[in-house]
């Protein structure tokens, strides 16, 4: 039964793979490996909960022309350099073998000394799969590649049980022979499955494999429906989800301050490769894409969208509005994290962190208060 709580959120930044996140003029157009390291350092330091790393072979903001930072070599450095941060990495089915992505993650799980988390996108921009060598399928054969992915990834971790008529004889050499084979992966270190997609093959497939449904901003109306949608698809297998979004951030000390630099942002919109990358989007058939505007394609995942735009107060409120529609994650993006991540730790993560903790604690008191001290009573059928 899903619960009645209100839940938690694990807030993390999103790394720049790509240079600057908006489509905009003023933008870096390429990475910087060293400020993606010092980023992820200065993160684990201020206390948020993880970091995120994208898998485009192609620099999916500024255009093929420009750099972009391979996700998983990324991480593996950046777990050998911390210690607590949580680490996720999006892998894209087709690019690696199932086989492959369980050795990665199984590794770099041993580098960090904690879990590492996977998420799952299918893939949109058909120059990528073409470089590649990946065969370009159209967007159900995507999801249905990516499931097939899964389902794999998960015989590799936790194999069947051999058929009866190869059991053990009794002896300790030929118990070992019929065990499944485990490969020398642990089972419980199965990583976390993320899903990323808005389209009913994403739901479906999150129901059945996700821990995490992650969707691109969207108005409230839509999340509302996404959300409900992603929990009754996973009720249909016994399992709950939670739901993650992306979130582009301009939180200052006014409003006035956040909103002129929001109106600074599309006045410089970088219109050549907005319309690019639209004709790129539209011919992928991807569901996240459909019918956005200009101003939405300035963030690259329609970041905006989240409205965590405002005073520290206001992005502190609609953090609360967007953990009541039922958000559990939120992965950020900034201007500049190693600016804007410290004032925003303190005047809007720390205060909403206490805020929960003390809400968490007075639904546990009265929880455990007996029927008749302070806990109503279920209502009497008759």
């Amino acid at each position: 039964m899903q619960s009645t709580r209100k839940p938690t959120m694990e807030l993390g930044i999103w790394l720049p793979m790509y240079g600057g996140w908006l489509r905009s003029l003023d933008q870096p157009t390429g990475p910087d490996i060293a400020s993606c390291l010092a980023i992820a350092q200065q993160s684990e330091a201020l206390g948020f909960d993880f970091l995120y790393a994208s898998e485009n072979l192609l620099n999916c903001i500024h255009g093929p022309g420009e750099a972009v930072a391979e996700a998983w070599s990324l991480l593996t450095a950046i777990a050998a350099t911390t210690s607590k941060v949580g680490l996720v990495g999006a892998i894209k089915p087709g690019f690696r073998s199932p086989f492959l992505v369980a050795r990665m993650v199984d590794t770099l799980r041993q580098i960090a000394g904690r879990p590492v988390a996977i998420n799952i996108v299918c893939g949109w921009w058909r120059e990528e799969f073409d470089l590649s060598g990946v065969p370009w399928l159209d967007h159900t054969g995507r999801y249905e590649r990516a499931e097939s992915f899964l389902r794999s990834l998960h015989r590799v971790y936790q194999p069947p049980r051999p058929a009866a008529n190869q059991v053990s004889d009794g002896t300790a050499t030929s118990a070992r022979l019929h065990a499944p084979v485990n490969y020398g992966l642990d089972a419980d270190a199965l990583p976390q499955i993320w899903i990323s997609g808005h389209s009913e093959d994403a739901l479906r497939m999150s129901g059945e494999w996700a821990n995490c449904l992650f969707l691109n901003g969207m108005t409230d109306a839509a999340l509302k429906r996404h959300v409900a949608a992603a929990r009754q698809s996973a009720m249909r297998w016994g399992r709950e989800v939670s739901v993650g979004i992306n979130a582009y951030v301009i939180a200052t000390e006014t409003r006035a301050q956040a909103e002129a630099r929001y109106r600074e942002v599309i006045t410089q919109r970088n219109t050549e490769s907005i319309e690019y990358f639209r004709d790129v989007m539209l011919n992928s058939g991807s569901v996240a894409w459909e019918g956005l505007s200009d101003e939405q394609l300035v963030d690259s995942n329609a970041g905006f969208e989240a409205r965590l735009i405002g005073s520290f107060e206001d992005v502190r409120n609609r953090l609360r509005e967007l953990r009541g529609i039922g958000v559990e994650k939120v992965v950020f993006q900034f201007d500049d994290p190693m600016r804007d991540a410290g004032p925003f730790m303190k005047n809007v993560i720390r205060p909403l962190r206490e805020e929960f903790a003390a809400e968490a604690a007075d639904e546990l008191e009265h929880d455990a208060a007996p029927v008749g001290a302070g806990r109503s009573q279920p209502a009497r059928a008759y």
